[in-house]
């Protein structure tokens, strides 16, 4: 199986519109988002595909708005269409669905169609892909240890719902959950319970989970005291109980297998199996851990339970562990171990991390700094539409636009203040973003520079300019931000944004090198024809200057330049101008017969071909 690049999200939970993120090479992915941000519906959207091929319907009741029956519509309970998309949905008009595509080009969709490739992949990829993987939040934990005082614990649910799931018994082609479900099945429809090959099923059930439990035990107390001990602690021993009546240790005869037989009166019963758990401390029993331990440790035995449970041999590539807030009850200093146990693993297992918690997320994401490359880190937020979407950390502008939608106006004009000085500074030569005295210009004089050097340069609309000039006396002025009217604030903000982000998409590339040599020739027409060769040093940083849907302009600068008419060579001189005005100047008077296109007549000296092949 392939590694995941792309999730898509469309009209499921949170997301009502169209929402994606890239994992690009099948990278790792630290999410941060807020209570309501969307964060966890992302998490259920991964789970609820994967998990979808195990279903009866194929994950159809996921996106089924309701049934028909007698012209009355009947709701569907279990459906997770996103609120404000479900009567478009009911009316067929509308067709939520999440996607994931692989790195080997393969894309599965769920919709109300069930789960299906788009593109030939098969199933038992997905499946393989599950026996691997898993997903922990805090219910798991919150199961683990939701034992009363007064009670034993047992584990049985949290293995049934968090880790049989995805158990695929070496040598079987049915995960045990599965396996589990049809056993009961089969009993609440009514099977002869002295059914040999039912008995049989319970049997193998109960050998499986057996050896499946003696792994993990084989692994649990590494996990736990190598990873997740406090230093000065002391060393747990954790055990996992699983016995058959004659089991020597089982010295109560406990019922731990799953049972189904007769009780007394000839009564069929069903025995769920149970699942214990022993720990000892420094060979001291602790006979009821749940009283004994704080909600930290017990979370850290819990996460060691779940990650002894997690294969380390013949791993199906592509395999991933998505945590969401599974840290809730860890302080920093416990959760700091957690990280350094993923991290280590995360050469076996994708990492897809979910949290809300701002300090834990940037704590993670500078422990990833070594491994920078190999990991996604996103911040997802809500905006005033109840759209999620990926806050872009990355510049000046992505920030202003995240502060804009989180009303934070003082903070977005800020920012929107340093995007207009770095682009000026990108527009401009270095000599224009100085004064007379050579002193750094303030964001007035960058701006009022923009302008001459662009109309200089032949650039004809420079609105550009003179808007950002217009916004630089409040938006771009943090003196007025304290006593400026927010309404109209935030309506100037955005505009400010737009003209920033108009600003941003004119690109700027340098023109050849300082120094480096052109000509162009030309005749004067008759009846006195005299050859004209006009030789062209480069004396400055010439830049090409390219607005959308607009031909290419190349800068104002310096040049050196001679002129050799009829073989004559002329005196060196010099003139700051741009080379389509020093060429349209004297082709204006020639005989025409050359191209009036100075990116077709100006040659490069070392190349012999027209400046226009370096535009």
């Amino acid at each position: 199986m392939a590694t995941i690049t792309k999730i898509e999200i469309d009209g499921f939970k949170a997301f009502p519109n169209n929402f994606s993120i890239d994992l690009p090479d099948g990278k790792n992915l630290l999410i941060y988002g807020e209570n309501g941000s969307g964060k966890s519906s992302l998490y259920y959207a991964l789970h609820v595909l994967m998990q979808s091929v195990f279903k009866d319907d194929k994950g159809v009741k996921y996106f089924k708005p309701g049934d028909t029956n007698g012209g009355e519509f009947i709701p569907n309970n279990e459906q997770l269409i996103n609120i404000n998309r479900f009567n478009e949905a009911k009316d067929n008009t509308y067709t939520p669905n999440i996607r994931i595509t692989f790195d080997d080009g393969k894309v599965w969709r769920l919709d109300n169609g069930g789960l299906q490739s788009e593109n030939g992949g098969s199933e038992s990829d997905i499946r393989m892909l599950n026996k691997d993987s898993a997903f922990i939040n805090h219910s798991y934990i919150s199961r683990f240890h939701a034992a009363r005082n007064s009670e034993e614990i047992n584990l049985w649910n949290v293995f049934y719902k968090d880790i049989l799931p995805f158990h695929l018994p070496a040598g079987t082609s049915e995960f045990l959950a599965d396996l589990y479900d049809n056993i009961k099945r089969e009993y609440n429809g009514g099977v002869d319970i002295k059914n040999k090959a039912f008995q049989d099923q319970i049997t193998k059930f109960n050998d499986l989970l057996n050896k499946y439990i003696d792994r993990i035990n084989i692994r649990i107390n590494s996990i736990y005291n190598d990873n997740f001990k406090n230093e000065g602690d002391k060393e747990l021993n954790i055990k996992l109980i699983y016995y058959s009546k004659d089991h020597p240790d089982n010295v109560l005869k406990e019922q731990y297998y799953l049972f189904c037989g007769k009780n007394t009166n000839g009564a069929n019963i069903f025995y769920p199996p149970k699942i214990g758990i022993e720990i000892k401390e420094t060979g001291l029993l602790i006979y009821k851990p749940q009283s004994y331990f704080n909600e930290a440790k017990l979370t850290a035995i819990a996460l060691a339970v779940r990650f002894a449970a997690m294969s380390t041999t013949a791993i199906t590539p592509g395999s991933f562990l998505a945590l969401d807030d599974m840290l809730i009850s860890l302080d920093m200093s416990n959760r700091a171990k957690v990280i350094d146990f993923l991290l280590k693993i995360c050469n076996m297992y994708k990492i897809y991390l979910f949290t809300h918690d701002k300090m834990f997320f940037e704590y993670f994401k500078h422990k990833t700094q070594k491994h920078q490359s190999e990991w996604v880190c996103k911040e997802i937020y809500m905006d005033d539409n109840k759209i999620p979407y990926i806050r872009n950390s990355e510049d000046y502008l992505g920030q202003a636009e995240h502060f804009i939608k989180q009303h934070e106006y003082e903070i977005a004009g800020n920012f929107l203040r340093k995007a207009a000085e770095l682009l000026c500074k990108n527009f401009l030569p270095t000599k224009w973003q100085l004064s007379t005295d050579y002193s750094r210009l303030d964001l007035n004089g960058l701006i009022q520079n923009c302008k001459k050097y662009a109309e200089e340069s032949g650039l004809k609309d420079v609105a550009i300019f003179e808007e950002l000039d217009g916004f630089r006396k409040f938006i771009l002025n943090p003196a007025s931000h304290d006593s400026y009217d927010i309404i109209k604030y935030r309506y100037e903000v955005e505009e400010c944004l737009h003209t920033l982000h108009a600003f941003q998409s004119i690109v700027i590339i340098p023109f050849l090198e300082y120094g480096a040599k052109l000509y162009f020739e030309l005749k004067t027409p008759l009846p006195n024809i005299e050859k004209y060769k006009f030789e062209i040093i480069l004396c400055d940083d010439f830049r090409i200057i390219k607005l959308p849907d607009k031909e290419p302009i190349i800068s104002k600068g310096m040049i050196n330049y001679r002129v050799i008419k009829n073989e004559t060579i002329g005196r060196m001189q010099s003139d700051n101008t741009t080379l389509k005005h020093f060429y349209d100047v004297n082709y204006s008077k020639s005989d025409k017969s050359k191209s009036s296109n100075y990116l077709n007549s100006i040659i490069v000296s070392k190349t012999e071909d027209p400046i226009y092949n370096f535009i």
